[in-house]
C-alpha cells in the first residue's frame, strides 16, 4: 500500500484491524478458560438454563453434568481455533485491504447475532440472571459490525 493511499484512509480504516485482533485474543482467552475449566469457567450459563446451581447439578446428575462440561470444552476449542483463524485473516488479508478478508470477517457479526438468538430463545429460569453470552454477544456484535462498516471504503473505494 502506498503512502498516498494511506493518507486517504481514515484513522479507523488504518487501525481497525487492531479491533479484530483484540476481539480474537479475548475470545481465545475465553476458549482457553473453557477448555481448561469446562463449565466451571462460567457456571452461570448452566444455572440460568437449568435453574440449578452447577455444583448441585454435578452432584445430582454426574452424567448429564459431564456431558454439559464436555460441550463447553469443545466450544472452547472452537473459540481458540476461530480466534487463531481471525488473527491470521486479519494480519494477512484484512490489514492489507484484501476484499476476501473483509467478507470472511462477516462471520463474527453473524456468530454474535446467532449466539444471542440461541440464548434469547432458550428456555431460561426467571430466578437466575441472563447467561453471560446474552450480554457479551451484543457488545461484540456492535464492535465487529462497526469494524466492518467503517472500513467499507477501504475495501470498496469509489472509482
Amino acid at each position: 500500500m502506498t503512502t498516498e493511499s494511506q493518507k486517504k484512509e481514515t484513522f479507523f480504516e488504518r487501525h481497525s484491524w487492531k479491533w479484530f485482533i483484540f476481539m480474537a485474543v479475548i475470545f481465545g482467552l475465553f476458549g482457553i478458560g473453557d477448555v481448561i475449566r469446562g463449565m466451571d469457567a462460567d457456571p452461570a450459563i448452566a444455572e440460568s438454563i437449568t435453574g440449578v446451581a452447577w455444583p448441585e447439578l454435578q452432584a445430582s446428575s454426574h452424567r448429564i453434568a459431564n456431558l454439559i462440561d464436555l460441550y463447553v470444552r469443545a466450544v472452547g476449542m472452537y473459540l481458540i481455533i476461530l480466534s487463531i483463524m481471525t488473527v491470521v485473516i486479519t494480519l494477512v488479508g484484512f490489514r492489507q485491504g484484501e476484499k476476501w478478508a473483509w467478507y470472511i470477517l462477516w462471520i463474527w457479526p453473524l456468530a454474535m447475532a446467532s449466539t444471542f438468538f440461541i440464548f434469547f430463545t432458550a428456555e431460561r429460569q426467571v430466578d437466575f440472571p441472563a447467561p453471560p453470552p446474552m450480554l457479551s454477544a451484543p457488545v461484540f456484535f456492535i464492535i465487529t459490525l462497526l469494524g466492518l462498516i467503517l472500513t467499507y471504503r477501504k475495501f470498496f473505494p469509489r472509482v
